[in-house]
């Protein structure tokens, strides 16, 4: 009985012990799930040397996240360079859907695409060509060819759109004039183009807080990925003309304009876009990519977008242009048809946009029918939807549901397809196009240039080329790669920021820890104070922050909204607190002090048996 009753106790002993080890685990600090950027420990900067820090890139969360300022030709070179292997995977992609498309090698856009050069500006003329030049010295080539790429490429992958406008019917009937593509147009066979893109934007009345809400998700064949997933802060200084706007894109590598459509600029405006069928193509007028980065670089109202986009206009990329202004609140949607347009504007409302033409005019000049004739009406209907149920309570949270949504309007039920908001082509037809990522702001986010964005599916689904081979091996194109979603996260425009850290006295205090949390998507930006007790944060993303300074046991707290360079003022207190306090450290010894106790505890009482059971046995 009395070695049972011994046997049971060591059990619990060791239990015990057992039980200390997993509670400790568990009370371990953790932070899985916030990415941190820790950036290098701040210095004193010299007037030259902030000068000479012309760019900053990271990846954040599926995209590649870019800071660029200078002339023309730097901010040009640094793109070409810094994103060199996405400009490849850029050129590549584009030529695979032109040739599926259109049937044309890259040769031939290639000639398709010289003669716009001389509707681009100059400054955007040495844009270009740097980008090729710092392409072309990180080993980029052309596609179809071993030949390093050239100022013709960049120019080529920008005017691809306006390339396949003039070459779809209606477009320009002599579309191959004046170069040798003839007996190319005359064996030509317009394709089917797959849809592009969902958007909505809603403002006054039909939100809850009265300010707009707007989202867009991009639908491209999935081989274009990753090259579009790219989140460019651009700062035009000398070389451009004066009124210039700061811009913050989603840009399709190796581009000036964002090719993804989705715009934030300085004057306060948001632009998103969905694409519309050709129409009657204009030649010898502007192209649409020149118009495009025109109208982010130099509109600051809705009807200066509208004007510039308007004046000489090729009629290529007809599509519905979704506007928001955040210092009035006004939003609008710009359809544009070849020669044909209209615009809905509204200080209270929802306006919804999916490749449909809601204009009867610009319908009938491209030839589209309306209704459910129309394959993009399914997701027109389905805005209204929407609209109807959730009018007057929409948030930034809606817009990311509404723009993953997977209801189709055909089949009457929850069924992800070429008929939802969140494009899954590949389920209707097999060929691997749909949405690829999703991006929302509101109002108040675009007066500090910041949005929300995914990338992958809307949805969060992945696409996985083994599965998708395997279903439909017709489409089992070698250039695909899996698309896993991630979480949604925020992009801005970046801002320098530097904290002064002192104690209680006003004594500057060096080698203190700063850190700025994002109450948006959690993020951290880290640094020290240098010896004159500021940390310097050269590119800290524009948004709202909970700042901690710490500092041998003392410490500083600030609620700030980053919405321009900035200096903040730091005081460390130590607690005033009274009694013992615990946090996860406090804890964390406390038990190792406890398990260590236990464990010398019983090894005494174990062997302080044996001690006595020798002097009894003596």
């Amino acid at each position: 009985m009395l070695t049972h009753r011994a046997g049971n106790k060591r059990y619990v002993n060791i239990l015990l012990v057992f039980l200390l080890v997993v509670l400790l685990f568990l009370l371990i600090p953790v932070n899985a799930g916030i990415q941190c950027f820790v950036i290098k420990n701040s210095y004193e900067p010299d007037q030259e040397e902030e000068t000479d820090e012309n760019y900053f890139l990271t990846m954040k969360d599926g995209f590649k996240y870019i800071h660029l300022e200078g002339t023309p030709s730097e901010i040009g070179y640094l793109h070409g360079s810094l994103l060199s292997d996405y400009v490849q995977r850029s050129l590549e992609g584009y030529a695979h859907a032109t040739e599926s498309w259109h049937g044309l090698s890259w040769d031939q856009c290639r000639r398709q695409a010289s003669p716009y050069w001389i509707h681009v500006p100059d400054y955007l003329k040495a844009e270009i060509e740097a980008i090729a030049e710092g392409a072309a010295e990180n080993g980029v080539t052309r596609p179809q060819s071993s030949e390093a790429v050239d100022w013709l490429d960049i120019l080529t992958l920008n005017a691809m759109w306006d390339i396949w406008w003039r070459a779809s019917p209606p477009g320009n009937p002599f579309w191959w004039l004046p170069l040798d593509d003839k007996q190319t147009a005359e064996k030509y066979l317009p394709p089917e183009m797959p849809h592009h893109c969902s958007a909505f934007i809603a403002t006054g009345d039909a939100t809850k807080d009265g300010g707009f809400v707007i989202a867009q998700n991009l639908w491209m064949p999935y081989f274009l990925s990753p090259s579009h997933a790219v989140f460019l802060d651009l700062v035009p200084k000398e070389g451009y003309p004066t009124g210039s706007n700061r811009i913050l894109m989603e840009v399709n590598a190796g581009m000036i304009w964002s090719g993804t459509e989705w715009y934030l600029n300085s004057a306060g405006l948001v632009i998103a876009e969905t694409t519309l069928g050709s129409g009657p193509y204009n030649w010898g007028k502007v192209p649409s990519f020149v118009r495009l980065r025109k109208a982010v670089q130099y509109a600051d109202s809705i009807d200066e977008f509208k004007d510039i986009m308007l004046e000489n206009s090729n009629g290529a990329y007809c599509g519905d242009y979704l506007i928001g202004d955040s210092r009035t609140g006004e939003v609008a949607v710009l359809e544009l048809g070849g020669k044909k347009w209209a615009i809905a504007r509204t200080n209270n409302g929802f306006l919804a946009s999916c490749n449909y033409p809601w204009d009867p005019e610009v319908a009938e000049e491209m030839g589209e029918t309306q209704g459910w004739d129309h394959g993009c009406y399914p997701r027109w209907v389905r805005w209204h939807q929407l609209k109807d149920q959730y009018y007057g309570e929409i948030t930034l949270e809606h817009a990311k549901m509404f723009i993953g949504d997977h209801y189709d309007t055909v089949e009457k039920k929850v069924s992800p397809s070429r008929y939802t908001l969140c494009g899954h082509v590949e389920n209707s037809s097999g060929y691997p196009h749909g949405s690829i990522d999703a991006k929302v702001t509101n109002q108040t986010l675009v007066t500090r240039m910041e949005t929300w964005a995914r990338f992958g599916h809307s949805c969060g689904q992945p696409f996985m080329v083994d599965d998708h081979r395997n279903k439909h091996p017709e489409y089992a194109f070698p250039d695909l790669v899996d698309i896993i979603p991630e979480k949604w996260a925020t992009y801005s425009a970046f801002a320098k920021v530097s904290v002064q850290v002192m104690d209680k006295s006003d004594k500057m205090v060096s080698g203190a820890n700063v850190t700025f949390t994002s109450s948006l998507d959690g993020s951290t930006y880290s640094t020290t104070t240098d010896k004159t007790g500021t940390a310097y944060f050269p590119y800290l993303p524009q948004s709202r922050y909970n700042v901690t300074a710490q500092h041998d046991g003392a410490k500083g707290y600030q609620m700030v909204v980053v919405s321009s360079d900035m200096d903040l003022a730091m005081k460390l207190e130590r607690s005033t607190e009274s009694g013992f306090r615990l946090d996860n450290y406090t804890i964390y010894f406390l038990i190792i002090g406890i398990a260590v106790i236990i464990c010398i505890f019983l090894i005494v009482k174990k062997y302080n048996k044996k001690f006595l059971r020798k002097v009894n046995d003596n």
